[in-house]
């Protein structure tokens, strides 16, 4: 067979294999459409589906590059897949609820040809899912190694011990802070989900263990405990919290504060710091000295969380700064104190939800107040619930918990009341609670050690730390 026949052919079955049934922009030349001639459209399909359905859009005159070509779904951009001319392949985006589909066509210089709306609307069918963001696991070697750069490229966080959104970035990009002190390779990361890459801004021995960070309450301060080994209040021999400032870079760690050890540091609006240390389990008002650094040899005790086991108590400030959520590892409980504001000061703390002991998977239980069941409260973040604004509630805000041995995520009501969203589904199947499943939150995803959780109000979305399957999840309607 001539050779010239065999490329030719090689050719023509490339293309028909690329993109469905649209020939591969990298063997044909791509143009816009034709300005000197009309743009019909036609019709749209499927007219109903979910997020990531795949359209068509057929009419004529579309041209072929599809970086001309703009499609609007319900206000959201569907990403463009390619076009043939005469029929538009794209993907349904996410919360696409009014289901208007909106076209422009674009000549080659980028000026607008045509814009156009369908009358009929595209029946957007939501849903809640639970899916992997980012994910660097090696199955066969078990390899699940820390990996700066793009998602794309493979950045891996495979452990994630807390998170938070960053509050003021400074070019506008959605950011989530992380940290561990498990899983090797301590350090705090940066989650770019505008640019979707991860960046590490601090690894290193001086600060080794930090489970849990805050930023000060004007964003410019991010605020690191330390577990430093130091167990006698008073204890001044070494750092116990650090600091990391927005005009660095988040660069350059210094000492904020020496003291006895330190888990979780809460900022107040008023500037107040307080700090859980192992001794009793005491939550400590930071009392600093005017020289840098601080020097703490008389920090007052807030009060004693727990006596018998002390260990990585976490803390999360309500948004209002009326009070402080407090749990740990070794403790079922989670608990309110309030904040006195002209003391300057929290107060005994009292039980919201759950029980003083810890318990396994098999214990967990939705109920109120004392009577449900966690199995290992590890992180937690205040959610706006746009239902209570509208009633006119004075706390508008839900607590949702990542549960790391219960192997899922609560949602806990200003009241008390403890419900599983997400996690420990068909346990009938195998008998197990933990796993690595996407989809339904409560019909089919699982979690395996679900450690650190934070939420994005604006895209309705959770973003979860799921260390035991070594990648970060979301949680949201689509």
């Amino acid at each position: 067979m001539d050779k010239h026949l065999i490329v030719a052919l090689m050719c023509c079955l490339f293309m028909v294999g690329c993109k469905d049934d649209f020939k591969d922009p990298s063997v044909w030349d791509l143009k816009p459409c034709d300005p000197s001639r009309p743009v019909e459209f036609i019709d749209f399909t499927p007219k109903e589906g979910g997020v990531r359905t795949r359209m068509y859009i057929t009419g004529s005159n579309f041209g072929t590059d599809e970086n001309k070509i703009h499609v609007m779904i319900g206000g959201h951009k569907a990403p463009v897949i390619a076009s043939d001319g005469s029929k538009i392949h794209c993907m349904l985006p996410a919360r696409a609820y009014d289901g208007d589909i909106k076209v422009v066509i674009n000549d080659k210089d980028g000026n607008v040809v045509t814009e156009y709306t369908f009358e009929e609307r595209f029946n957007y069918q939501s849903k809640v899912v639970v899916e992997t963001l980012l994910r660097n696991y090696n199955s066969q070697t078990g390899a699940a190694p820390f990996q700066d750069g793009a998602f794309a490229d493979g950045a891996g966080i495979p452990t994630s011990d807390w998170m938070v959104f960053d509050p003021k970035p400074d070019n506008g990009d959605k950011i989530i802070f992380t940290c561990n002190f498990s899983g090797g390779s301590e350090g705090i990361r940066m989650i770019n989900l505008t640019k979707q890459e991860v960046k590490t801004i601090y690894t290193g021995s001086r600060s080794s263990k930090m489970q849990t960070f805050t930023f000060s309450a004007d964003g410019d301060t991010l605020l690191i405990p330390d577990d430093n080994g130091r167990g006698t209040i008073g204890d001044i021999t070494m750092p116990n919290i650090h600091y990391l400032l927005r005009s660095e870079g988040f660069q350059k760690l210094r000492t904020y504060s020496y003291s006895s050890c330190a888990y979780a540091v809460v900022y107040m609006p008023d500037g107040t710091i307080f700090f859980a240390t192992h001794p009793n389990g005491s939550i400590m008002k930071l009392i600093r000295n005017s020289g840098v650094p601080a020097i703490d040899g008389s920090g007052t005790v807030a009060f004693d969380f727990l006596k018998s086991a002390g260990r990585q108590i976490k803390m999360r400030a309500h948004p209002s700064g009326k009070f402080v959520y407090v749990f740990s590892r070794y403790d079922g409980g989670i608990y309110k104190s309030e904040y006195d504001p002209v003391a300057k000061m929290l107060k005994s703390p009292t039980l919201v939800a759950g029980s003083t002991l810890a318990g396994s998977a098999a214990d967990v239980k939705e109920g109120a107040g004392s009577l449900a069941r966690f199995g290992l409260p590890w992180c937690g973040d205040f959610v706006k619930n746009p239902k209570y604004v509208q009633e006119g509630r004075e706390d508008i805000y839900d607590f949702y918990l990542a549960d790391q041995r219960g192997q899922c995520i609560w949602k806990i009501t200003p009241e008390g009341i403890a419900s599983i969203i997400a996690g420990r589904s068909n346990f009938t199947a195998d008998n197990t609670y933990n796993g690595y499943i996407d989809g339904d939150p409560l019909h089919e995803a699982r979690f395996n050690n679900p450690q650190s959780i934070a939420y994005d109000e604006e895209e309705e979305t959770f973003y979860i730390g799921d260390s035991g399957n070594h990648c970060v999840r979301y949680l949201r309607t689509e």
